[in-house]
């Protein structure tokens, strides 16, 4: 009787082991088949490969083609390309706001509202142009070029640019530099914009400055548009296009 119930106690528990490990095998998410559905929901046009669950509580990996997502369990947050955003119902569709954008937003209004105009070259009037926009520029770009050529069409419209630069190669820097020194700094940098030569100078600039407060801000391209509240637009955009965003 002792041997017998022995062997029942070990055969209970090698069963209870096969089961644990059989289970874990082979249960199944319910909040995948969940996640599946909303975002077929949320995303209609996209297919998904793959979603599985990560080693954090209630986040799970998509894999779709070469790209990978990350998005909490109750989906109404997800991760991308370094990004964190909202996932918003309106309506019978879904929106996305990028909270990571709006807090990188909030940070370079503050650093660029708090800079002096003394520290760029500046294209307009501050009494007839009550609005303005940070512009990060390059002398050898030739989309900052197309750009620099529309300025008449925003200080018409009552918007004043001011230009940090972008000048890492010592060439373009002595250029800028010489263009800050000059009499009329806003003509000379003009001519530089037309792939004109001009007078060499130098005296105490801010240039060295930019390309910190450029670094500071996170900029990766040229021409890249600052807003007054800190959105970014990055490249070139049509004049009617930016003057929209800023108005609404």
């Amino acid at each position: 009787m002792q041997k017998s119930s022995k062997s029942i106690i070990k055969f209970f528990i090698i069963f209870i082991l096969f089961q644990h490990n059989s289970f874990g095998e082979e249960v199944k998410d319910n909040n995948i088949d969940f996640l599946q559905k909303k975002l077929k929901e949320i995303i209609p046009n996209y297919t998904f490969d793959k979603i599985k669950k990560t080693p954090l509580e209630n986040i799970y990996e998509i894999v779709y083609g070469g790209e990978i997502v990350y998005i909490t369990g109750d989906a109404k947050f997800i991760f991308e390309s370094g990004n964190l955003q909202k996932i918003v119902k309106e309506k019978n569709s879904y929106s996305f706001i990028n909270l990571t954008e709006a807090s990188a937003a909030e940070g370079r209004k503050n650093l660029l509202e708090n800079l002096s105009d003394s520290k760029f070259f500046v294209y307009g009037d501050t009494i007839k142009n009550s609005e303005y926009i940070n512009v990060v520029t390059d002398i050898d770009c030739p989309y900052c070029r197309k750009f620099h050529e529309d300025i008449p069409i925003y200080l018409e419209n009552g918007i004043k640019i001011r230009y940090l630069v972008f000048a890492i190669k010592t060439s373009s820097k002595k250029k800028v530099i010489s263009a800050w020194c000059s009499k009329d700094k806003n003509a000379a940098f003009t001519l530089l914009k037309e792939e004109k030569t001009i007078k060499k100078s130098n005296c105490v600039n801010p240039i060295e400055e930019h390309q910190s407060i450029i670094s500071s801000i996170g900029v990766n391209s040229t021409p890249s548009i600052f807003l007054s509240d800190g959105t970014l637009i990055q490249g070139y955009m049509n004049p009617k296009e930016v003057i929209e965003k800023i108005r609404n």
